[in-house]
């Protein structure tokens, strides 16, 4: 179903790979400080003070990781457009305020392997 080498994955639909032109336009979105419980190696459930839902991503599990390791915890969700925001140490120690998002989905995901034309991604034999 998916493919936790998220590297090998082209596609941007939601609970897969974010764009940073999605990332981008989707900045305003109000955000909420969240809780991140892993469910399964592609789901994990997102708690807010308004909300409690399950949601998949096709590295669960990454990204899991990814929230333990958040700068003073900080984790927010904007349920507008379906972000994870997860404050990181980006590229050094020394970088602070580096954000990981994830785009997740509420319906369960599309194989890596099919091919979205809209997203841009086309798969050649091989890959």
């Amino acid at each position: 179903m998916s493919n936790p080498d998220n590297k090998k994955c082209g596609l941007y639909k939601p609970g897969h790979n974010t764009h940073f032109v999605q990332a981008n336009v989707m900045r305003s979105k109000e955000r909420f400080c969240a809780e991140v419980e892993l469910i399964s190696p592609v789901s994990i459930r997102v708690t807010t003070e308004s909300q409690d839902q399950e949601l998949y991503y096709h590295d669960a599990v990454g990204l899991f990781i990814q929230c333990l390791a958040a700068i003073d915890g900080d984790i927010k969700y904007a349920p507008e457009s379906n972000l994870l925001y997860v404050k990181t140490t980006g590229q050094s120690e020394d970088m602070k305020g580096a954000w990981f998002l994830a785009y997740l989905s509420k319906d369960q995901l599309t194989d890596c392997d099919e091919v979205d034309l809209e997203s841009g991604y086309f798969r050649v034999d091989g890959d």
